[in-house]
């Protein structure tokens, strides 16, 4: 195919910050064939981890430089819907004319499809939440706004792609039924979690311990709160453990302080953010995620990659990739819930293998090849 004959394609991603979306995001960019489709990718804020793992074959366009710029447009945006000058600095920024614009991860930046007008033919946005259960939901969505994004956004897609089932049935509750709802599980690069899991890292693992490990942003959603309660009652019954969170975020202070008065700093960690988790994933015998909501998490993905047996909350894309208890032990969301999850697999090896086998049989779902050829014939339409 010569390079006038490639689809051009613009993707448009909030930040390239710590996050599964993104890491999906990167994981399809590698695997695009740039033979057959021109693909440049608006970054919306200018900021994020992942800026040296984006391929050279994608052109990267970023829209605002200063933080505080991109929420005071967003936010006006969204209260107001006065967009002028919005649209006049997207269009500056964005010149080109693509056959699909895809907004990878649907929020109030979607609406960049509609601010470039006939510049993008199709325009698909990627659901990655669960919106019944986002904390922030009812702060952005009022009745006015919702109104307004099913009449100016969804009806408007071509298609709209989920990344689960809960994710497309908690949608459809609130926004309704629209012409094209695909479910596409998120692209994991098994090959490459494998590979980097093998690398070295600088940390000690006890094996006379049971390592536990959690991965994800220290956010609300992700109820670290509850895990460190659990870890005390697990502390307080004798058990040996160790759990190590892997992440940024704000409430790492509040988090730390809860660990101090817990009495917990023996057997909880709270280890940062890590561009390559992977090795921490394999040295350890149990991963845990303890969430009130994720779309499908990409975290608990990778771990089913390397076979750890999973204790998850019971929260939507959670609940979906274990069955329900088929494929990982699933918890209320509840301190006590968490408990008993994480006594069970600590407490019995034959657990840890069973539970072990059945991650791997469920990471299956998760073929690169199924999936990158789902995501280039929707793109190719």
């Amino acid at each position: 195919m010569s390079t006038g004959d490639r689809k051009k394609i613009l993707i448009i991603i909030p930040s390239l910050e710590e996050g599964g979306a993104e890491r999906v995001l990167v994981n399809l960019l590698r695997r695009l064939d740039y033979s057959r489709f021109e693909v440049d990718l608006c970054v919306v804020e200018n900021r994020g981890i992942y800026f040296n793992d984006i391929p050279e074959q994608v052109k990267v366009i970023t829209i605002f430089d200063s933080s505080l710029l991109c929420r005071i447009f967003s936010n006006v945006h969204i209260r107001f819907n006065i967009n002028y000058l919005y649209k006049l600095i997207v269009n500056r920024k964005i010149q080109k004319h693509y056959n699909t614009g895809i907004s990878f991860l649907d929020s109030s930046f979607t609406d960049i499809l509609f601010f470039l007008g006939n510049k993008t033919e199709k325009k698909i946005a990627w659901v990655h939440s669960s919106y019944q259960t986002y904390r922030n939901f009812k702060k952005f969505f009022t009745d006015r706004y919702t109104k307004r994004v099913i009449n100016f956004r969804y009806r408007l897609l071509d298609h709209i792609v989920f990344v689960s089932e809960d994710s497309r049935s908690e949608f459809r509750q609130i926004f309704g039924e629209f012409r094209s709802m695909k479910v596409i599980y998120n692209m994991i690069d098994a090959a490459d979690v494998l590979s980097k899991a093998d690398e070295a890292i600088d940390e000690n693992f006890d094996y006379e311990l049971i390592n536990i490990v959690a991965l994800g942003v220290l956010l609300p959603v992700k109820a670290y709160d509850k895990l460190i309660e659990a870890a005390a009652l697990l502390k307080k019954d004798g058990l040996g453990f160790k759990i190590r969170i892997l992440g940024n975020g704000y409430l790492e202070p509040q988090l730390r302080q809860l660990i101090e008065r817990l009495d917990v700093a023996d057997v909880v960690e709270l280890k940062g953010f890590r561009s390559n988790p992977y090795p921490f994933l394999k040295s350890s015998q149990v991963f845990v995620m303890t969430s009130v909501s994720e779309g499908l998490p990409t975290a608990l993905c990778e771990a089913m990659v390397l076979g750890l047996p999973a204790v998850v909350t019971d929260s939507s894309g959670c609940r979906e990739l274990v069955g329900y208890g088929e494929f990982g032990i699933m918890t209320e969301q509840t301190t006590e819930g968490i408990y008993s999850g994480l006594k069970a697999l600590i407490s019995s090896k034959e657990s840890r293998e069973y539970f072990s086998k059945k991650s791997l049989q469920r990471a299956e779902i998760f073929n690169d090849t199924k999936v990158l050829a789902q995501v280039t014939g929707l793109i190719s339409e």
